[in-house]
């Protein structure tokens, strides 16, 4: 219990000081970002192999999310949500009786969600991904994605702060248990989401 570390101690030091030093502690000990995902400009993409010779691609059109980003300690986490029923496989308005809809499930399971505590970064301070865990079909089960090309910077048009990047991640859809219309569609699937996220 007498054991401290050099924060600590500065800490309790500063604190016998007077309030205001503690207050600006404080703050500079919690300095993480929140930034709210641009729905219009993060749109998640997924494609397969059809009949094991073409790829076809598909994208949900409504999906949204929370990063919260600490660089200066290289942490923070994302919250990201995707409504099924907004699937977009390019041929027109999906029905329920459509094979999208079938192989979402999406009446039963109105959702996708992925959560991650645990942000990768390089050396540099940039982030180039994320362990989390993605849930499909009610099953979830960990997912480790990779970051692209992550920058942050002031939007020059809307003169607001804001970070982006690629996301890219790859699954096999049987261990979510989404395993209708193997091998026609196939068991891999590849996921690519554009994200463009403004500060709060």
């Amino acid at each position: 219990m007498f054991c401290r570390s050099r924060a600590q101690h500065a800490f309790h030091l500063c604190c016998q000081l007077g309030a205001a030093c503690c207050g600006l502690l404080a703050v500079s000990a919690f300095a993480a970002d929140r930034y709210a995902l641009d729905v219009v400009h993060s749109i998640p993409e997924f494609e397969f192999k059809h009949l094991g010779v073409t790829t076809q691609t598909g994208r949900f059109d409504k999906a949204g999310g929370v990063v919260v980003l600490d660089r200066a300690a290289r942490s923070g986490s994302v919250t990201y949500e995707v409504e099924t029923a907004s699937l977009n496989m390019g041929f027109g308005t999906e029905s329920p009786d459509s094979a999208g809809y079938q192989l979402f499930e999406v009446v039963k399971f109105p959702k996708i969600t992925y959560w991650s505590d645990k942000l990768l970064f390089n050396q540099k301070g940039e982030v180039i991904g994320a362990r989390g865990r993605l849930t499909i079909l009610g099953v979830t089960k960990p997912l480790t994605i990779a970051v692209n090309h992550f920058t942050c910077a002031v939007n020059p048009l809307l003169k607001k702060e804001m970070c982006a990047g690629e996301i890219k991640a790859t699954i096999k859809r049987s261990q979510f248990g989404m395993v209708k219309y193997i091998p026609g569609i196939s068991d891999e699937i590849n996921i690519s989401v554009p994200i463009e996220a403004y500060k709060d």
